[in-house]
């Protein structure tokens, strides 16, 4: 049963990958992209940030339909709406075919996003190694991220950048073939059919709210410094494909953070101190970003003390769903990151054409990150006060 559990892990984590991988692509294609369809840094804003649209619509259904038909049967179908949008996106050569398939890629995504996690949850909750489960699932985003950000740029450079598009469609594909041949349900758990409706409390509803508003603008500042950091970099006189790669280390060393952050809170108790401390150093590494004279170290570091807390973060909702809540409760959970996140990244481009420079960006990004912290304490009041 343990090996079915990794198994299980596995299949899932190539899936997170697969999202991030997709995700990525408008950002790495920013420079192309403005400069054959002649867009500013608003439109790819939004390009970027339509991935997460489709959620303000689709998220807390995601979860009803979970509920109703099944966690596999759903993903699947999400996925094949990711492998339509980046096909449609491949044979795009005008803004709105891009920003249409974006839209599609993104309603898929939505399903994965929401649905996954819940699927992690379901076969580590309540076991030794339930923060280190879910740090290795999260980690499948940012390294599909940090995979896009060293390849598809440079793929652009050799090839039409259409190309990239279809190849995020192919990775999908790839997890699609896993999804169907390897998931099943966690021992114990009821067929869907069997579970019946049952509903969530108004308390579940508001914890689950504060909860989803601290992973908005922790994920919100991460992608903020992720889209408009190459842009601070180039300005400084590095070439696209350096920025990339410059700005992709951020995201590599997740890989490290995540499970590390995950096991300490695991193993000394510490989920609290592990959300504060990574946050506290991200704030102060990220207000740093703009100015530092070593980039590699401080993207470096940034990234690994958001990532550090990231874990804890994400399971936060688990402390007040159970199973058979959790798929709804995981629609409203992300109902605030698909609903907010593409405004404030667009936001974060608003601020870079109005001020001519991407600093006023990133200075967004770590008032966003800054904004968990007040967020947090009102969550743990709340639990403590009904306790």
């Amino acid at each position: 049963m343990r090996e079915s559990r990794w198994l299980i892990l596995a299949v899932l984590f190539i899936a997170r990958f697969a999202l991030g991988y997709q995700f990525q692509s408008a950002g790495s294609l920013a420079p192309f992209l403005r400069s054959d369809l002649g867009i500013d840094y608003a439109q790819v804003g939004l390009l970027i940030g339509a991935f997460m649209l489709p959620g303000i619509a689709i998220s807390v259904p995601s979860g009803f339909l979970a509920q109703r038909f099944g966690d596999k049967n759903v993903v699947a179908a999400g996925m094949l709406l990711m492998i339509g949008g980046g096909v449609l996106m491949g044979v795009g050569h005008v803004y709105a075919v891009l920003l249409a398939g974006r839209l599609l890629s993104g309603a898929g995504g939505t399903v994965l996003v929401v649905v996954m996690l819940k699927m992690v949850i379901d076969w580590f909750a309540e076991r030794e190694l339930f923060l280190f489960g879910i740090a290795v699932f999260i980690i499948g985003w940012p390294i599909g991220i940090a995979a896009a950000q060293a390849t598809q740029s440079r793929w652009a450079q050799l090839q039409p950048w259409q190309h990239v598009f279809f190849a995020t469609a192919a990775v999908v594909a790839v997890a699609l073939v896993l999804m169907l041949s390897f998931y099943r349900l966690p021992p114990g758990a009821r067929p869907a059919a069997d579970v019946g409706r049952p509903r969530l409390t108004r308390r579940e509803i508001g914890m689950t709210c504060l909860t989803g508003a601290i992973w908005m603008f922790l994920n919100a500042g991460y992608l903020a410094v992720l889209s408009f950091a190459p842009s601070k970099l180039i300005e400084g006189g590095m070439s696209p494909p350096q920025a990339d790669t410059v700005v992709s280390v951020m995201s590599w060393v997740f890989i490290i953070a995540l499970p590390l952050g995950g096991y300490f809170a695991n193993r000394f108790e510490a989920p609290d101190a592990v959300i504060v401390s990574g946050l506290v150093a991200s704030i102060l590494l990220g207000a740093y970003l703009p100015f530092s004279p070593m980039p590699l170290l401080s993207f470096a570091l940034f990234g690994f003390a958001l990532a550090w807390s990231a874990p804890v973060v994400a399971a936060l909702p688990a402390a007040v769903l159970g199973r058979d809540v959790r798929g709804p409760g995981f629609g409203i959970y992300y109902l605030w990151y698909f609903g907010g996140t593409p405004v404030l990244i667009a936001l974060a481009g608003l601020l870079r054409d109005g001020t001519g420079s991407a600093t006023a960006s990133l200075e967004f990004a770590v008032a966003m990150l800054a904004a968990c912290l007040p967020l947090l304490a009102v969550f743990r009041f709340a639990q403590a006060r009904r306790s």
